[in-house]
């Protein structure tokens, strides 16, 4: 599980980024993990370009605080990995909708709270409620967008290796 500090690190250390810095990082980014930069702009190829690029980069973000926590996964996530990872969150979206009303909110909250990483998606549900650069705020649709987009990233990085049976005949 990745710490707050380690959240708190990696907003510290970007922050503090010239934008020749974060072109740097961000090219590093896609080289590093090319499948989650494949997943996030063929999702979000339809969307805004407010939605593309704060996908980009709180995906950045996450990758950027694996690795102050020194809990980087090493190896590039693959696309097998994001498959596993989009039908997890499909499911967890799936149960949290069927809640409805006034229990929704503390289902939700429940379910955050034992989330094997809590500490990046309370950042994450903490950047989405923030005014875009031009002012305006995300709607409800565009902030469910790129959560579960988000989502998916983070179970990605943290899922567990898969091993398959392979069967000689």
């Amino acid at each position: 599980m990745v710490k707050g500090e380690s959240v708190e690190k990696a907003c510290t250390e970007v922050g503090e980024f010239s934008d020749e810095q974060m072109v740097a990082e961000f090219d590093r980014f896609f080289r590093a993990q090319p499948a989650i930069c494949d997943f996030i702009v063929e999702l979000t190829h339809e969307s805004s370009q407010s939605i593309q690029e704060l996908s980009l980069f709180l995906s950045y973000m996450i990758f950027k605080t694996f690795e102050a926590g020194e809990t980087s996964p090493g190896n590039a996530v693959t696309p097998e990995d994001i498959e596993t990872a989009y039908h997890d969150t499909e499911s967890w979206m799936a149960r949290i909708s069927e809640t409805e009303g006034v229990l929704l909110q503390s289902a939700i909250a429940a379910s955050l709270t034992k989330d094997t990483e809590p500490h990046l998606l309370q950042y994450v549900i903490s950047e989405l409620n923030e005014p875009m650069e031009d002012g305006a705020g995300l709607n409800d649709e565009e902030k469910g967008e790129v959560f579960f987009l988000v989502k998916t990233v983070i179970a990605s990085f943290t899922s567990e290796p898969r091993r398959r049976i392979i069967e000689v005949d």
